[in-house]
């Protein structure tokens, strides 16, 4: 992804529309939350409510086309309020870290634990971190297949609701035919291992016996995907996600939405309801 300057002078992120409606989801949806558990804190339901991002980025945004800024998913859920307990930040690029560093605000840098490294194995350290009377809400957006499916299966096993950008468009519709050739390709450990080559779709579309469109191959790929992180532990998921293009109209993600309760999907739903430019859809 590429980086600007923005107007402080550190580093930011270059997005497109869809960064900002994705970003959209994540602020209305993180905020719904907190509005709807953190009453629960003082009833003694939950001891703590945190919010995980181990792809944090450098915190800020910078529109390709207009050159606008705009807060990313660090700093968006720094703003919630309620205000989350604790937040665990990490990023693999140290320019990042620093960036994102330097744009925390002062009062609250007691309730961030900022981290430098790979997320995959960040996030045994920030579970180990985590109270089994600890709800959280982690937001996982790659760039690519950087994310291990073993990492997100790890979240599963935890109270925690997790918002996916599963990397449909710029990874498994570029992708998925070369790593057939490559048992080691960074495909296997995103999927989890190699059972995606059984899908009938793909057996089906590298056959000779049947062309299959390149959006029914990705459709086949988010179910299976999907069902897989349901068998891993999330008891909840939404069934209609919402699909990011870009200004041509080329699949970029699916946002994907896990839960271990149907009063979090109740509440997903509704964000869905109205949609990132705050249009009322039909869902």
């Amino acid at each position: 992804m590429k980086k600007k300057r923005a107007a402080d002078g550190l580093l930011a992120r270059t997005g497109g529309i869809w960064t900002r409606e994705k970003l959209t989801y994540l602020e209305k949806y993180s905020s719904a939350f907190m509005k709807a558990m953190g009453p629960k804190r003082a009833q003694g339901r939950w001891e703590r409510l945190v919010y995980i991002d181990l792809l944090a980025g450098p915190g800020l945004d910078i529109d390709a086309e207009t050159n606008g800024e705009f807060n990313g998913s660090p700093l968006i859920a720094l703003a919630v309020r309620p205000k989350f307990d604790h937040l665990y930040l990490a990023d693999k690029d140290s320019k990042n870290i620093s960036a994102l560093k330097a744009r925390i605000p002062a009062e609250d840098e007691n309730r961030v634990t900022l981290m430098r490294g790979d997320c995959n194995v960040l996030v045994t350290e920030v579970l180990k971190q985590i109270s089994t009377h600890t709800l959280g809400l982690a937001f996982v957006d790659p760039q690519g297949f950087e994310v291990h499916f073993d990492t997100l299966a790890k979240f599963a096993k935890r109270r925690i609701d997790l918002l996916y950008l599963f990397p449909s468009g710029i990874g498994v519709r570029r992708n998925w035919r070369q790593s057939i050739e490559s048992p080691q390709s960074k495909f296997e450990k995103f999927w989890g291992g190699p059972d995606w080559r059984e899908l009938p779709v793909v057996k089906q579309a590298t056959g000779v016996t049947e062309n299959l469109t390149s959006d029914k191959i990705l459709n086949s790929f988010v179910v299976a995907f999907r069902k897989k992180l349901e068998r891993a532990g999330f008891e909840v998921q939404d069934e209609a996600v919402p699909l990011f293009t870009n200004m041509n109209n080329a699949q970029m993600y699916h946002l994907l939405y896990f839960s271990h309760d149907r009063a979090g999907l109740k509440i997903w739903n509704g964000i869905k309801r109205i949609g990132p430019g705050g249009q009322r859809t039909l869902l």
